[in-house]
């Protein structure tokens, strides 16, 4: 069938959705379920996304796991990646924190608690423009540098 009659076929007709069921079924394919789903978010989250980046790879290995498992494509492939996406980086964070230890966690969440004297986190202090040239913003950068350097107490703050 050239592709342009291919374009005026209305793929949301009755005729159209019979026969799809018959392709799936000529396939041994089924239609994917919410459990189908979840499932697939977890073998993303586990499997795809710590190796893979690529936002478009990871669709790309969906949807070969898709049919690996013989079910039709789900429309919600975009949640699905970014939950999969959400739930590798948190399990991400989690094995990254048990292996800092505690002393160095509680130095990183020091790093970004409020606690100067403009209310700042001290990464957000570090991270801000020091402006024009001048002895404020040079003794600004000096507080920064003190900041940084300050030793930590003895209960690792």
């Amino acid at each position: 069938m050239p592709a342009a009659e291919f374009a005026k076929y209305d793929l949301t007709s009755r005729s159209a959705k019979n026969h799809r069921k018959q392709i799936r079924e000529a396939l041994k394919f089924r239609p994917a379920t919410r459990a189908d789903e979840d499932q697939l978010i977890v073998w993303l989250a586990d499997e795809v996304c710590p190796v893979e980046l690529v936002e478009d790879r990871q669709r790309d290995a969906l949807l070969v796991e898709c049919w690996a498992r013989k079910i039709e494509p789900p429309g919600r492939i975009d949640r699905i990646l970014t939950a999969a996406q959400s739930r590798a980086e948190k399990a991400f964070c989690t094995r990254t924190i048990e292996r800092l230890g505690q002393v160095c966690t509680v130095r990183l969440l020091a790093l970004v608690a409020e606690g100067n004297e403009d209310g700042t986190a001290l990464l957000a202090s570090l991270k801000r423009d020091p402006g024009a040239v001048g002895l404020d913003s040079l003794l600004t950068e000096i507080t920064k540098l003190n900041d940084v350097s300050r030793p930590t107490s003895s209960d690792g703050t």
